[in-house]
């Protein structure tokens, strides 16, 4: 039987600036220690569309660093809405776990036009879980984007590193026009479970990385904002 509980599974996750020379090196000592994720030879395109609700929750909690909060969004890959989730990612602190369901083509269109009329007709407790904050808080959708990832594996403590970089902002609506990417820098994702092993401690080591806790959604937000005010 599949409940949420038997998904919940918390994961560390630490992120990192890199300049272009470094995301080099570290690409080259990660290609000689660990795989490519199986997924498209491990290149490829991670689209995200991102709820809150009418007090902007989510983005406030981000913002002010509370140690225990949520996000709730849609993910798919490559542009392709064959295979498409409904995500809660829930973190304390540097640990993280995430919730999901499977959502059809129709779902997705109408929670990207705002009706949620269909979670509320689920018996999915994920779906219900959002009917709820839906009836209470009027959830909606605020920001979307999508950017292009290399993911490598290495089976030792279940570690996964990624480069994500690219990012480009998307429409929400016919009614927001897609905003400038960000620039070309990248982001290092090292999410691992209960301990990280030491060969990937030495594939960091000695390289001017820069720990930071900055949120793609919460960007892709502000954007959002700011062009939603200055139309």
């Amino acid at each position: 039987m599949s409940t949420l509980q038997e998904q919940v599974q918390y994961r560390n996750e630490q992120k990192f600036f890199m300049n272009a020379a470094t995301a080099a090196v570290l690409r080259s000592r990660a290609s000689a220690v660990m795989r490519p994720d199986s997924h498209s030879g491990g290149r490829y395109i991670v689209n995200n569309l991102y709820l809150d609700d009418q007090y902007n929750s989510f983005y406030h909690e981000k913002m002010g660093n509370r140690f225990s909060r949520d996000k709730y969004r849609v993910r798919f890959y490559n542009h392709d809405l064959s295979f498409i989730r409904f995500e809660r990612k829930h973190k304390d602190g540097e640990h993280a776990y995430k919730q999901s369901v499977a959502m059809t083509k129709e779902e997705y269109h109408s929670l990207a036009n705002g009706d949620l009329a269909f979670a509320f007709e689920s018996e999915h407790p994920l779906w219900q879980k959002v009917a709820l904050l839906h009836r209470l808080r009027r959830m909606r959708p605020t920001a979307a984007y999508y950017y292009s990832r290399e993911a490598y594996i290495y089976e030792p403590g279940n570690v996964r590193v990624t480069f994500d970089s690219h990012l480009r902002q998307d429409a929400v609506s016919p009614e927001i026009n897609p905003g400038a990417p960000p620039g070309e820098g990248g982001m290092l994702e090292v999410k691992f479970d209960r301990f990280l092993p030491t060969v990937i401690k030495e594939l960091l080591h000695g390289l001017p990385l820069v720990r930071t806790e900055m949120s793609k959604y919460a960007y892709s937000f502000e954007r959002s904002y700011f062009l939603c005010l200055n139309r």
